[in-house]
């Protein structure tokens, strides 16, 4: 689905504007990503494996745009994307159609700046708007930040998956499996 952009004030006092992702943004997406992959431990993959061609990703965008349940939302500033989020159906099989998954990223510079919230706000809205009855998502335990921001917007553990992840140097971490009813 597509949405309107709208102006965003940070709290370092930039600005960024969130709006719908379109397939023009593919290259810059990839792009995105290839950083963020590379920030973070608690992504699931790592950069060298986020392999889309520009093509392929503009695809991805395009569906996603297209998509009337689903939602993804980027932030930029400055021409560059500074974060993704995204609610979609898990299915439209009619047991499960009532579910949505959502994933979220923001670049580490801009950690703490309100905009995983404001994103957040969006999506549910655009959720509840959609009919889905639930939003589900999964994060690694480690990640705090994240999950202080999903418990305030009312998300709750239900699971825990043990070595969930397994990272290059054979270490593992667990991963929450989290749920808001709408």
């Amino acid at each position: 689905m597509k949405t309107a952009a709208e102006s965003l004030g940070l709290k370092n006092g930039q600005s960024c504007v969130l709006r719908s992702a379109e397939p023009e943004d593919a290259q810059r997406m990839i792009a995105y990503m290839k950083k963020m992959l590379g920030e973070t431990p608690y992504l699931l993959r790592a950069p060298e494996e986020f392999d889309y061609s520009a093509q392929a990703e503009a695809e991805v965008l395009k569906r996603r745009r297209d998509d009337p349940r689903a939602l993804m939302i980027l932030a930029e500033t400055g021409g560059e994307i500074i974060a993704v989020s995204d609610v979609t159906p898990i299915s439209d099989k009619s047991r499960i159609r009532h579910r949505a998954v959502l994933g979220m990223s923001v670049r580490k510079d801009f950690w703490r700046q309100g905009i995983g919230s404001a994103m957040m706000e969006r999506l549910i809205a655009h959720a509840r708007q959609a009919g889905f009855e639930q939003i589900e998502l999964e994060v690694v335990s480690a990640n705090r930040r994240a999950i202080s921001l999903y418990v305030k917007y009312g998300f709750q553990v239900y699971g825990t998956r043990h070595h969930g992840i397994k990272y290059p140097d054979g270490s593992y971490a667990d991963d929450y499996m989290m749920c808001k009813e709408l």
